[in-house]
């Protein structure tokens, strides 16, 4: 019998509810946060996102979403507190884990 770590049944557990949010009265949703795929390190800075990490981020999360929501006009302030409520819907900011030591 293995005692290694089993990262798949993890995934599985780990798995939280989508973040849903509506914008001109059209409903959105992503999954959360912590679940994009791990490709997407390799283009942004999480631990201090640029608006175009921010950008990146949020295609990546509305994946076949992101044409329809580009179209619809909205402040660059809108984008940044969806970002926020997004992370805040994962309970630990990207580029953070629930493993981070408590300073």
């Amino acid at each position: 019998m293995s005692n290694a770590f089993d990262l798949d049944v993890w995934v599985k557990e780990a798995r939280k509810e989508p973040f849903r949010f509506t914008l001109s009265g059209l409903a959105f949703e992503m999954p959360a946060a912590g679940e994009l795929d791990k490709s997407v390190l390799s283009t942004v800075n999480v631990d201090n996102p640029s608006a175009r990490d921010i950008e990146t981020l949020l295609k990546s999360g509305l994946g076949d979403q992101w044409s329809k929501f580009d179209a619809i006009p909205a402040p660059l302030a809108a984008l940044g507190e969806l970002f926020r409520q997004w992370q805040k819907h994962e309970g630990t900011p990207l580029g953070e884990s629930s493993a981070s030591a408590d300073s």
